[in-house]
């Protein structure tokens, strides 16, 4: 069970569990002195993103939020994990203390917290933990401290404010991306010292019961013990949560896809993903069963080209329906392992990236598959591997696009304004309602696609020779395309076209990567 901590409040949070839960609501109103319902779904004065109310606000729905879970049948987590100030939401389900001295700790804590006024904290993308460290002692940063390390990929400084500022700049300028935290005081850092050491003299007072599952602590990212719950807590405020550690422990006893998030945001789910699917955590291989980059020619390969948006994961069902296929998703910069480097605008030089990837791979049989925009761009990719005379594809696999000829129905659509580009997004599919419930990730995420949307306007079909290679177009029975915009494939290919329509709008494949793993797998078996 993961927790979420401060950054997941939304207004409306906790609709429906303040009304089914009418007793721990009047109590937790009692304890803090105000109506905690109005101001998690109303937030009348704008003090929701206040540490002070944020910390118990976020305390009490995530304990409603599980509780309603368990009420409905989920199983309790015999494993528990709080990102920050969620850990107090995993000792509670854990037995450590009841809900009313739970959030007795938060408001404390949120209290002692808000004192700190100064400093601040900035979120890093791209550079590993040991990188943005590397760069603090090359910068002279030295009253910065690494708080939070998110993902192999994502770590956050904190510390004073002018070198917050400092760092800032100097990373925009390397081209790494970065963003300001909206938070009034470096947290999980040394500026933390003084209400750690206050806070350490309040739980005196306090007695915690044994633990009935197993929490995994932020700050050594190793199973909190009954002995040492109240050192560790004090010392979180002060010290880095090593989420990427925490999680890593986990994976080594469970797999991802055992956990649950309480609440349903998704900011930690995706975290585990990125985590589970980075190579520092997968398992080794026995010695005697090489990485695929070395394996036997003779096993094919499927190099993917991803759809707006799209990362390494993006196919990801899609490998664990071909066994017998190494299934190899270019990554395009500016998003996943990849996020530091600058975003691509032109489909000509997002070929030339994704050329580099697998010119020296293509020692074995292997075809190209790319849906919505990697479509076009795995076709033009196939074009510029005919100019170089590089060994061909033996199939190329496309879907949710048009023939490369037909004018793309959203080469306009990264014109839009924010509103109605996001609202257009929505209508597409394929993205997480979720998302919609963060404006923080959304402008994180908006620059990429806007990329994609880009690129995908500049498109510029060249007549030129058909390729010599079987290609098979597939598409959604919901899409708008017409027969004749999927049959617009053939007259890029001197072979037959085949073609396969699936229930589900744009983003069927998600629901058909078995099915797309068969085809796949019949046409290298024809090949």
């Amino acid at each position: 069970m993961l927790f979420p901590g401060q950054g997941s409040q939304t207004r409306g949070m906790g609709a429906g569990l303040f009304e089914r839960f009418p007793e721990p609501t009047a109590l937790a109103c009692d304890v803090l002195g105000y109506d905690l319902a109005r101001l998690c779904l109303e937030d009348p004065d704008g003090r929701l993103d206040d540490t002070r109310y944020t910390q118990p606000a976020l305390y009490v729905v995530n304990a409603l939020a599980y509780q309603d879970s368990l009420e409905r049948g989920e199983p309790e987590g015999g494993y528990l994990l709080g990102h920050s100030l969620g850990e107090y939401n995993a000792l509670h389900a854990a037995g450590a203390f009841d809900f009313e001295t739970g959030l007795k700790l938060v408001v404390k804590r949120g209290e002692l917290m808000a004192r700190a006024s100064d400093g601040g904290m900035l979120a890093v993308v791209g550079p590993g933990a040991d990188e943005v460290r590397a760069f603090l002692a090359e910068e002279g940063l030295s009253r910065l401290d690494v708080a939070n390390i998110n993902t192999p990929v994502q770590t956050v400084l904190s510390g004073a404010l002018d070198e917050i500022e400092r760092a800032h700049k100097t990373l925009d300028a390397r081209g790494t991306r970065v963003a300001r935290l909206k938070v009034s005081a470096a947290f999980h850092s040394r500026f933390m010292a003084a209400a750690r050491d206050e806070f350490a003299a309040f739980l005196k007072g306090f007695r915690f019961a044994p633990l009935r599952a197993t929490v995994i602590a932020n700050l050594t990212a190793r199973p909190y013990t009954d002995q040492d719950a109240a050192t560790t807590l004090s010392d979180q405020i002060s010290g880095s949560v090593r989420w990427l550690d925490s999680v890593r422990y986990l994976l080594e006893r469970t797999s991802a896809d055992r956990c649950r998030e309480v609440g349903g945001k998704g900011v930690l789910t995706r975290m585990i993903g990125q985590i589970d699917a980075a190579p520092a955590h997968r398992t080794p291989k026995p010695r005697a069963q090489p990485q695929p980059q070395s394996q036997s020619p003779s096993r094919p390969r499927l190099f993917c080209v991803a759809y707006a948006g799209g990362d390494e994961r993006a196919y990801a069902g899609l490998a664990a329906s071909c066994p017998d296929v190494d299934v190899v998703t270019l990554e395009r910069p500016g998003r996943g392992r990849r996020a530091s480097e600058p975003l691509l605008l032109d489909p000509a030089a997002i070929v030339d990236d994704l050329l580099g990837q697998l010119r020296d791979r293509l020692d074995a049989p292997y075809a190209l598959y790319g849906h919505s925009l990697g479509a076009r761009l795995a076709f033009l990719l196939c074009r510029r591997l005919r100019a170089e005379r590089l060994p061909a594809p033996v199939h190329l696999f496309v879907s949710g696009e048009c023939g490369p000829a037909v004018p793309s129905r959203e080469r306009h659509t990264w014109e839009l304004p924010t509103d109605a580009f996001w609202e257009h997004l929505r209508e597409l599919g394929g993205i997480p309602e979720e998302l919609w419930e963060h404006p923080d990730l959304m402008a994180y995420y908006e620059p990429m696609m806007r990329a994609d949307f880009t690129a995908l306007g500049a498109y510029r079909h060249e007549e030129a020779p058909p390729l010599d290679l079987p290609v098979t177009a597939m598409t959604g029975e919901d899409e708008r395309f017409t027969r004749a915009d999927l049959e617009g494939w053939q007259r890029e290919s001197t072979r037959p076209l085949t073609t396969h329509r699936f229930p589900g709008g744009h983003f069927f494949i998600r629901s058909q990567w078995p099915a797309l793993g068969r085809i796949v797998a019949a046409g290298f078996a024809a090949a």
